[in-house]
C-alpha cells in the first residue's frame, strides 16, 4: 500500500512537470520582438490598445510585416482613422499575424509589450490546436 502511494505520488508529480513545460513551452518561451520577428513564427505578447489604454494578451503566428517609416507621413494625412486624436502615434512597423481563434489581425511591433517566441507554437498553427489556447 505504501509503495503504492509512492508511485501515484511520483506520477502525479511527472503528469504536473509535464503540464507545466507544455504550458511555458505555448506561453513562454524566448524573449522576442515582433520588431525583429520573421514570417511564420508564433509570438505570445500583450499589446497597448491605444484608445482605451489598456493592455491585451495575443499568441499569434506572424503572416507579414511591412516596415511604414516611408508611409507614416502620407498615412497620417489621408487616413480618416482617429483624426481628430493628436495623441495618436503610428509606429514604424506594422506586423500582421493569425489570431490563435483564426481572426487576421494587425499590430504596430513598437507597442508590445512582454514579447516571447513560443516554443510548441508552430507545432499548436501546424496541427490546428492553437484555438485551444
Amino acid at each position: 500500500m505504501n509503495d503504492l502511494f509512492v508511485m501515484l505520488c511520483c506520477l502525479m508529480i511527472a503528469c504536473g512537470l509535464i503540464i507545466a513545460a507544455i504550458l511555458y513551452a505555448t506561453y513562454g518561451g524566448v524573449h522576442g520582438s515582433l520588431v525583429d520577428s520573421n514570417i511564420g513564427s508564433v509570438y505570445n505578447f500583450r499589446y497597448l490598445q491605444p484608445l482605451t489604454g489598456t493592455y491585451e494578451r495575443y499568441l499569434a503566428k506572424v503572416i507579414a510585416k511591412r516596415d511604414m517609416k516611408d508611409y507614416i507621413h502620407r498615412l497620417n494625412v489621408t487616413s480618416d482613422y482617429r483624426i481628430f486624436d493628436k495623441e495618436f502615434k503610428r509606429t514604424n512597423t506594422l506586423v500582421t499575424c493569425e489570431l490563435s481563434n483564426g481572426d487576421i489581425r494587425n499590430f504596430y511591433a513598437e507597442r508590445v509589450q512582454d514579447c516571447y517566441a513560443s516554443l510548441f507554437g508552430r507545432l499548436l498553427y501546424s496541427t490546428g490546436m492553437a484555438c485551444m489556447f
